[in-house]
């Protein structure tokens, strides 16, 4: 099981073409620094070159069995017990092996001298212990840093996957509710006048086209935005006549008009004005619109009359809580949305910020 699990560690140890240059450049970089600062410290590069060449083959080896077994194996699994004995026989074996090579092979053609102490010497073994583990760790530290980077963008991917996802949920839910109310207006319209069914589909038709061919885009114009809403809004006054008179000011439309937003966000808060306002009043009501920019904001305002004993949307409106959920996506810690009930109104304010 152990095996496998280090093959398979070992199959993902290059993830790309990237990793192979970076193992790469590390491993030559090291031998080229060793290799001319010891030359230039000694003055003997041709020794030098030989020592370097013995010892990286095992320096190489020690790397990859920490950074595989010892870390991504033992301790990204919470083996610590397993992760402390890799790492403390780790230092054991690749120590004595170190000094079995210049013991053996580099001290009797180099450093005759040096063969005075016996092989364990174990001040000479740990020195060689340390100057072989200081080039491991500084390799694994190098992997767990790429790894940490890694990780995090793939964290940040995820992330902003699952808020498309969940956005792309809550902006589908605008539809349907935009549709029931639709329908209950189609209705009564149906049974008490009869005669405005006509002009009542055409305004439909324009829109279900803009959510058609609009709603699915990331950001659409304010002006696109707000035809979009004046449409809604005859589409109701039909229903509604001349018991409801709605005041919209757009006065700095033309300030506007290259502005993009995202698509049918001003929409519910305009909803809850006919559904929450108008629907549920007998006698004469209103409702007023107004759209601005302060600065980077566009504040929308929508304040609706209402009657006694109405429930406030801000507690029962789908619309709102939907957007709610939008504009946390949408403008984290970048939006405002207000809502204030009191002597027979209603008022909410939204302000976003914009570009």
């Amino acid at each position: 099981m152990a095996v496998k699990t280090l093959t398979k560690s070992r199959s993902s140890l290059f993830k790309s073409h990237r990793d192979v240059w970076v193992h790469g450049l590390f491993w030559l970089g090291y031998y080229l620094f060793e290799w001319l600062n010891t030359g230039a410290y000694r003055d003997d590069f041709e020794n030098s070159f030989f020592s370097i060449s013995f010892h990286l083959p095992l320096i190489i080896v020690a790397g990859y069995w920490h950074l595989l077994v010892t870390v991504r194996h033992f301790l990204f699994s919470g083996r610590l017990l397993a992760f402390w004995s890799s790492l403390l026989g780790g230092l054991v074996v690749f120590g004595i092996l170190r000094r079995a090579i210049n013991y053996l092979w580099l001290y009797p053609d180099y450093y005759h001298m040096v063969l005075l102490k016996p092989f364990w010497y174990w001040p000479k073994i740990l020195a060689d212990t340390m100057q072989l583990h200081l080039v491991v760790a500084l390799f694994v530290m190098v992997n767990l840093i790429r790894h940490a980077q890694r990780q995090q963008r793939l964290s940040e991917t995820y992330r902003r996957e699952k808020l498309a996802a969940e956005y792309r949920l809550l902006q589908s839910q605008v539809q349907p509710h935009f549709l029931f109310n639709t329908l209950n207006n189609l209705v009564s319209v149906s049974l008490h006048q009869p005669g405005k069914m006509t002009n009542l589909l055409v305004r439909l038709s324009e829109l279900f086209s803009y959510q058609l061919y609009e709603s699915n885009r990331a950001t659409v114009p304010v002006a696109k935005e707000i035809a979009y809403l004046s449409d809604y809004i005859s589409l109701e006054q039909i229903r509604y006549s001349d018991r409801l008179e709605v005041i919209t000011n757009f006065g700095e439309l033309g300030d506007l008009k290259d502005l993009m937003i995202p698509p049918m966000l001003l929409l519910p808060l305009v909803e809850n004005a006919f559904k929450h306002g108008a629907a549920q009043t007998e006698g004469r009501c209103w409702i007023q619109l107004h759209l601005s920019r302060m600065a980077n904001r566009l504040v929308f305002t929508v304040e609706n009359s209402m009657s006694d004993g109405s429930v406030s949307p801000a507690s029962t409106g789908l619309g709102l809580s939907n957007l709610r959920k939008r504009l946390d996506i949408l403008f984290p810690e970048a939006h405002e949305l207000r809502t204030l009930s009191e002597d027979g109104q209603f008022l909410a304010i939204l302000k976003f910020n914009v570009s």
